[in-house]
C-alpha cells in the first residue's frame, strides 16, 4: 500500500520499523487517553516492544495486505489507523484505529477512515467494511455513524479489558451503499 492522502493537512502512510521511537513516545504520551478503551497498551513497555509490534504489522501487511498506517497530520504522526484483517475470500476487511488526545475532535479520524474506506472499495475492491467500537466509547462510535455505516448489532463480552469485558457495537459498510469522495486517492 502507497500513501493515501487524507486531505491537504493529514495522510496516512504504512508503518515502518523506523518509526518505532516515535509511535512509542506517542503511546506512551497518551497511556491513560487510549487505556480506557484499548487493551493492548500493557504490551507495549519499551520502544523495543513497539519494534516487535511493527514488524508483525509489516509481515501482516506482507502477507495478507491488511496494513497499519501511520497518521500524519501537518507533518506530525498523532495516529494510527488501517485494517486489522482483510477476509480476501469474503471481501471483507476490518478497521482499526486510534488517535492522540490533542488531535481529537478535528474531524482526523473521520477523514482517515473515509480514505481507507474508499481504498476498501475502489482499489482492494471489497464488498463489506466492519467497525467494531466499544458501546461506551462514544467517539469511536461516531465515527463509522457520521460515515454512514449501519449498526448491526452488540457484541456482548467481546474484548477483555483489563479486568472486565467490554461489548462492542459492530458498524458495516457494503460497497453498494458507499458514494466514494476524492480522499483516498494513492500517491503515485
Amino acid at each position: 500500500m502507497k500513501t493515501l492522502h487524507v486531505d491537504s493537512r493529514t495522510r496516512l502512510r504504512p508503518v515502518r520499523r523506523t518509526d518505532a521511537k516515535a509511535l512509542f513516545a506517542l503511546t506512551e504520551s497518551n497511556r491513560e487517553h487510549l487505556r480506557a478503551w484499548l487493551p493492548w497498551l500493557d504490551a507495549i513497555r519499551s520502544e523495543k516492544d513497539t519494534e516487535t509490534f511493527i514488524a508483525a504489522c509489516v509481515e501482516r501487511a506482507r502477507q495478507t495486505g491488511a496494513f497499519t498506517a501511520l497518521i500524519e497530520h501537518e507533518g506530525r504522526a498523532c495516529g494510527v489507523a488501517g485494517y486489522n484483517w482483510i477476509d480476501a475470500a469474503n471481501h471483507a476487511c476490518e478497521i482499526g484505529y486510534w488517535l492522540d488526545r490533542d488531535h481529537i475532535g478535528r474531524g482526523i479520524m473521520t477523514g482517515c477512515c473515509r480514505a481507507l474506506i474508499a481504498h476498501a472499495f475502489d482499489v482492494v475492491e471489497l464488498n463489506r467494511v466492519n467497525i467494531p467500537a466499544a458501546v461506551g466509547n462514544r467517539r469511536s462510535r461516531a465515527v463509522p455513524e457520521r460515515l454512514g455505516f449501519t449498526q448491526e448489532g452488540v457484541l456482548r463480552d467481546a474484548e477483555w479489558l483489563y479486568d472486565h469485558y467490554v461489548d462492542h457495537a459492530l458498524y458495516t459498510l457494503l460497497r453498494r451503499d458507499w458514494e466514494a469522495p476524492q480522499a483516498g486517492q494513492e500517491e503515485p
